[in-house]
């Protein structure tokens, strides 16, 4: 069992409120509504499939460097680029939002939390010392603390930018135990900084110091492992971004052993809360909540029936979807530009560089996938180094062709309005299903 299959499985414990409690509640959420109406939120939500997904590269790359994270202890090391988050408050929270949901989805009794803040390097938002937390039994205190060791401002003085490589150098040899996962939380996996700023670079020594020990998980073309697209709800509707994480592991990685396998010291957490939390006449309510599990099951199979069931599931540049259960003809992912407003229900592929307007959209065709374009200036024109003869392009779906490049060219308007030419190329995988 996966360290996502094991939080998929756990229920969450329901609460009972009583009608006075529901009446009081309920006034207050309205005059909270009142306060905040016209504010933009993050849909926290929004950010799950792509905590999923780097859950499972994380385990991947564990995995290629000797280690097994289901049986060893980690050091998660979560660093924050606070240089956005004066003019990006929602991206801000976007990143810690992640880093709350990773640990709690992954972390486990026996492992270590620690948490920094970079820009240009790495800056002291409080004692390093307090920035380390041992997670224990209690699931629920535990969460909370970790939460609160996040930063939440940017540096003072901060210019902004911020330079990924420096910091990779910086925290590697900061945090040199084989147990550590190094993730970097990042508006852009690329470094930025003023003009007045001195940018170390990926040639430098000390970088390439960094890469003889440690594994930079490779996954979009910018540098990052794994796009973090998030939505923001507002009232003119929602708006689609992205952050980017970077994760470094160990190239040998070695923890110590776990009591029991991590999988299932994720379910017994919250389970143990949840029969702690239990009340005494649990019994109708359990009942209730069975019989919501089994209408909830015949409908899911019902579904998996008239739709086919499991497809597996689609990789685009860090962006993961699940095909289960989708209707065929039926766009129900675009490949836009960050800033894009998704529409009609459709999830977005944010591709740094391309427009906020809907490029391209992606619907199913039997057992295959098709991929249009609908952007006047910006078109699908080759697939696998192919020229199209249109601007669609039907991409196999079979294990025994897994991956596949994308590549879109066109122009774009540039700085005084001069058109820009862009040329680039997305990378696709479909894992099969089982």
């Amino acid at each position: 069992m996966t360290l996502m299959q094991a939080h998929q499985n756990i229920i969450k414990p329901g609460r009972r409120v009583t009608v006075s409690a529901l009446s009081v509640a309920l006034l207050l959420g309205s005059a909270a509504a009142q306060d905040t109406q016209g504010k933009p939120e993050l849909v926290r939500d929004s950010l799950s499939p792509a905590v999923d997904q780097l859950i499972a590269q994380i385990q991947k790359g564990v995995q290629q460097s000797g280690g097994d994270l289901e049986r060893q202890q980690a050091h998660w090391v979560m660093a924050f680029s606070t240089g956005h988050y004066k003019a990006d408050p929602l991206g801000a929270q976007a990143a810690r939002e992640v880093a709350t949901q990773l640990v709690d989805r992954a972390a486990v009794q026996g492992d270590q939390v620690s948490a920094r803040a970079w820009e240009m390097d790495v800056w002291e938002y409080r004692n390093p010392a307090s920035l380390t937390f041992n997670i224990g039994q209690d699931a629920a205190g535990d969460r909370e603390q970790v939460a609160a060791l996040w930063p939440t401002t940017p540096e003072a003085g901060s210019l902004g930018g911020h330079d990924t490589e420096r910091v990779a150098a910086t925290l590697t040899g900061e945090f040199n135990d084989p147990s550590t996962i190094l993730v970097l939380l990042t508006n852009t996996a690329a470094s930025v900084g003023a003009s007045s700023s001195e940018l170390l670079g990926t040639s430098a020594p000390e970088y390439q110091q960094v890469l003889q020990g440690w594994t930079r998980l490779q996954g979009t073309q910018d540098g990052a492992t794994v796009n973090l697209p998030y939505t923001v709800k507002s009232p003119t509707g929602e708006l689609q971004n992205q952050l980017q994480a970077v994760v470094f592991i160990p190239k040998t990685f070695t923890g110590a052993s776990l009591a029991q396998p991590r999988s299932e010291l994720l379910k017994a957490g919250p389970a143990a809360a949840q029969e702690a939390q239990k009340p005494a006449n649990a019994g109708p309510v359990l009942g209730l909540l069975l019989g919501a599990l089994v209408l909830g099951a015949l409908a899911f199979f019902g579904r998996s029936l008239l739709r086919g069931g499991s497809r597996g599931s689609l990789d685009i540049e860090g962006t993961t979807f699940s095909l289960r259960d989708l209707r065929a003809g039926q766009p129900f992912a675009v490949i836009a530009g960050p800033g894009y407003v998704a529409e009609n229900g459709r999830s977005p592929v944010l591709i740094p560089g391309f427009p906020p307007e809907a490029v391209a959209e992606i619907s199913l065709k039997g057992k295959d996938l098709q991929i249009g374009s609908v952007h006047n200036a910006l078109r699908l024109d080759a697939l696998n180094g192919q020229t199209l003869p249109g601007t669609v392009a039907t991409v196999p779906l079979r294990p025994s062709q897994p991956d596949h490049v994308l590549e879109f060219s066109g122009e774009l308007p540039g700085p005084g309005g001069v058109p820009k030419p862009i040329r680039r190329k997305i990378n696709l995988n479909y894992l099969p299903g089982e």
